[in-house]
């Protein structure tokens, strides 16, 4: 009983703290949206951008759960200005990791006496990140990373999603409703993965699964696990070292090709979303290194997505739509993504991504950066109530990170392009198109299904308007006969039959396009 008693005035004290620290920072933020939503130039703001730097101070001084959702929002256009999201990026960099006494604990009541254990094992954490931090070690002569939760991760988690569960139902009606959806939809997506992230079971199934998929294909190493010394709260994989993949001088003296390496990088982290079941979804600098012979090394598989197949061809029809400048293709890949109501208004949105993609004018698509792209995208998903699925989110944010490292590697690095490249090598691009033609023909096909519903009542209503002609003795007309005459009246008299001419042109096109799909 005082256990569960401490554990409501620990909440209380945190839904405190966590109310003084984070109120002006909403206040500001809803001010900066509303103002940010009425910029039709969609200039920069340096009073935004000074707010969104405290809102990141702010996420900071609460502890590893706000920086976890900080990193989240990070990758979220529809819900921050462009200024918040560029100070909430800054959340992707490495946290200082917390004492090694806090977190000795956690090590030895999974694995022992680290003495007894381990050959070696070093104090000073080689990494940290929200959630957790990295030391080296050897184990039976092999050089070992050892990964281990923060301290009491788990109950802080706990602790700190009840409190902002119980502050987001504060705000209901005190901001407007799609708000309100779109920051509940952040929080229940947040509060059903953040404790997958903790759980290094899966993550060490992750990296399992992907480094199957990679293996044979790409010049990579993924760090194996050392199975018997993983669990729940530690996991401890192969230390393969590396140079990291921003330290520029480094390659240089080793040789890299470096705009060979961004081309590489770009393309694995591509493959992996676009032809496998799973993707790394976390490509910041501290995550990528690089061997001395050039080989790429990946660390961190806690975030990882996962495209079906509808999803890849709706995203692959969204990557058309912006570097076509396209906005029907934009909008019916964001509504097939489930992003946008089919409901929604098609001749204003059509407007604003008009305009959206005005400065694209006498620039060749392929030369943009993808954040370039994504500014359009920013621009309208800002605009309108859009549903952004998980699976987007996670492509939008592991593109941007991977277009800033490689760009890091070479300023001249142009990612829509190699990304187009890609789409052509990989034979993506001629699927995407075979699949847009299939459903064109399916639809027809629908089309004409729905018309030939309709020709009994038509030849009952001749047979009628026959039966009421008294010099016609026989009233009946063959099925057979009936549809022949249609076709042949519906090339005769194109004039007079509008409905049969509109179903005979659909079977026409549904034709041609099933010749041309059983051609390609």
């Amino acid at each position: 009983m005082a256990e569960v008693e401490n554990l409501f005035k620990g909440i209380r004290r945190a839904e405190l703290r966590v109310f003084f620290r984070l109120f002006p920072v909403f206040r500001r933020y809803l001010r900066d949206r509303e103002r940010a939503k009425k910029d039709e130039e969609n200039a920069w703001s340096y009073e935004r951008e000074k707010n969104g730097a405290k809102a990141l101070n702010a996420f900071i001084s609460l502890g590893p759960t706000f920086i976890k959702l900080g990193q989240v929002l990070s990758a979220r256009p529809d819900l921050l200005p462009k200024e918040y999201l560029s100070s909430f990026q800054k959340l992707q960099d490495e946290v200082p990791a917390a004492p090694f006494e806090d977190v000795l604990p956690t090590i030895q009541k999974n694995l022992g006496n680290i003495d007894e254990v381990f050959d070696e094992f070093n104090r000073e954490a080689i990494s940290g990140a929200s959630l957790g931090q990295v030391y080296y070690a050897k184990y039976k002569g092999q050089e070992v990373a050892v990964k281990v939760n923060r301290p009491n991760v788990e109950s802080i988690l706990k602790r700190d999603l009840i409190v902002i569960n119980r502050l987001l139902k504060l705000a209901r009606g005190r901001i407007e409703n799609f708000l309100y959806i779109s920051v509940y939809n952040v929080i229940s997506d947040f509060n059903s993965r953040i404790y997958d992230e903790i759980d290094y079971r899966k993550e060490a199934d992750n990296s399992r699964r992907i480094a199957k998929n990679l293996k044979g294909k790409e010049k990579v190493i993924v760090p194996g696990i050392i199975d018997e010394l993983s669990g729940k709260e530690v996991l401890v994989l192969e230390y393969k070292k590396g140079i990291k993949i921003t330290d520029i001088e480094s390659l240089k003296n080793a040789g890299i090709d470096l705009k060979r390496l961004a081309f590489r990088v770009d393309l694995l982290f591509m493959r992996m979303l676009l032809r496998d079941d799973l993707f790394h979804a976390d490509p910041h600098p501290g995550n990528i290194s690089i061997t001395p012979d050039g080989t790429i090394i990946l660390y961190d598989f806690g975030m990882i997505g996962n495209l079906d197949r509808k999803t890849r061809f709706s995203l692959l029809s969204l990557y058309d739509g912006l570097v076509n400048t396209d906005p029907d293709a934009i909008m019916d890949a964001l509504i097939s993504m489930g992003a946008l109501s089919p409901a929604a208004n098609r001749a204003i949105m059509r407007r604003t991504m008009e305009m959206a993609i005005s400065s694209f004018q006498g620039k060749n698509p392929e030369e943009s950066e993808i954040s370039e792209l994504f500014e359009i995208a920013n621009n309208v998903i800002f605009e309108f109530p859009f549903r952004l699925p998980r699976s987007l989110v996670l492509y939008m944010r592991m593109s941007s990170l991977l277009e800033g490292v490689c760009m890091s590697l070479d300023p001249d690095f142009k990612f829509v392009k190699v990304l187009r490249q890609l789409l052509y090598r990989e034979g993506m691009l001629d699927e995407l198109y075979r699949q847009q033609l299939g459903e064109f023909a399916r639809k027809a096909i629908v089309s004409i299904e729905k018309g030939l519903d309709v020709l009994p009542l038509l030849k009952k209503k001749l047979e009628e308007d026959l039966n009421r002609m008294p010099e016609k003795k026989d009233r009946k007309i063959p099925a057979s006969i009936f549809l022949g005459s249609v076709l042949l009246g519906s090339v005769i008299m194109l004039p007079h039959k509008p409905l049969l001419s509109i179903i005979v042109m659909i079977a026409d096109l549904a034709g041609f396009a099933y010749l041309l799909l059983k051609k390609s």
